[in-house]
């Protein structure tokens, strides 16, 4: 039952943004972006409530990860996470299509508003590693994916991560210390280009 719910409301949402993409009109098409992003806030709050998150690697009936206790908690975060930007993009592109746009380019423009948006991205990257890390083998049965790869998939995400959050971090406490030595770095190639 739940799934022919779930569905009919992905039907829906099709049909409905075929009709705001066909008449341009970004109220429609907004208000299909924040459905999705309401849908994802409840699933990732489900998940956190009851520790448990059945996370989806491709089609509707194909295999899924079953994740139990804190890695449950972490996909829902990320859940919330990635529904709340979904629903700001959404209220961007419909309700405050004039202001927003100008607001984003001015907060993209100052390296402290570039630094919190490496934080959140390096900080969400962070979590997926650690997930992978700390989750075991038992939410891939279905998956078959290899140990050795979820223990790499791990490490790297996990290092990559805390590179763009600490870039991200270096950003918002100490822009004109990274400004410089990135400045550095880039006279430093010339000149290894240059001979």
């Amino acid at each position: 039952m739940k799934d022919r719910v779930l569905l009919w409301l992905i039907v829906a949402g099709l049909v409905i943004a075929y009709i705001g993409i066909k008449d341009q009109n970004p109220i429609i098409i907004g208000l299909v972006i924040s459905g999705a992003g309401a849908y994802s806030i409840f699933a990732g709050i489900q998940m956190i409530i009851s520790k448990r998150a059945e996370v989806p690697t491709g089609s509707s009936t194909g295999p899924v990860e079953r994740h139990l206790g804190l890695t449950a908690q972490l996909w829902g975060f990320l859940y919330i996470l990635f529904g709340a930007i979904a629903i700001l993009i959404a209220l961007a592109m419909s309700v405050f299509r004039e202001t927003s746009t100008v607001w984003v380019e001015r907060f993209l423009s100052t390296l402290s508003g570039f630094g919190v948006l490496m934080v959140v991205a390096g900080g969400s990257i962070l979590v997926f590693g650690i997930m992978r890390l700390i989750s075991g083998n038992a939410p891939y049965i279905e998956t078959k994916l290899v140990p050795f790869e979820r223990i790499m998939g791990g490490i790297y995400f996990s290092l990559l991560g805390a590179g763009v959050f600490a870039i991200g971090l270096w950003l918002l406490l100490s822009p004109s210390t990274l400004k410089a030595v990135f400045n550095y770095l880039v006279s430093l190639i010339g000149k290894l280009i240059a001979g």
